[in-house]
């Protein structure tokens, strides 16, 4: 994976995401989002740009409540092709099926570590391995 998006309002949390992928998949562009609208402003230039997204990082809760749902469902909206794993420390039960509904690539509950993000990161390689086939 060569251009990741980290949407994460916590700055220490995206800085800790940051450095887990750069330990693990040294990714050629990091780039980071603190908000929906600073987001949407990356998937525009992007687009613009000519450049493509491989995987995005998306935390559940930015600015308000669960606004981060609204963003997944429109980024499996607009790129159905491009994994989204949704970080986050929401597990009740309720909100799970809610994210689920939006069919992201990946959940993982935070506390981050290494190793959940080498278990989703493995998963999403084997994704795209089906696709390409």
């Amino acid at each position: 994976m060569k251009s990741i998006l980290i949407i994460e309002d916590n700055k220490v949390m995206a800085q800790i995401l940051a450095q887990l992928l750069r330990n693990s998949i040294q990714p050629q562009t990091l780039l980071h989002a603190s908000s929906v609208s600073q987001a949407e402003a990356i998937f525009m230039k992007s687009q613009l740009l000519g450049h493509t997204l491989d995987c995005v990082f998306l935390d559940l809760n930015l600015n308000h409540p669960l606004d981060g749902l609204s963003l997944l469902g429109q980024i499996k909206q607009d790129h159905p092709d491009l994994p989204v794993i949704v970080v986050t420390a929401e597990n009740e039960m309720e909100t799970v099926k809610k994210v689920i509904s939006h069919k992201p690539d990946g959940y993982i509950v935070k506390p981050l570590s290494m190793q959940k993000l080498n278990q989703c990161l493995a998963k999403i390689s084997n994704l795209q391995l089906d696709i390409e086939k």
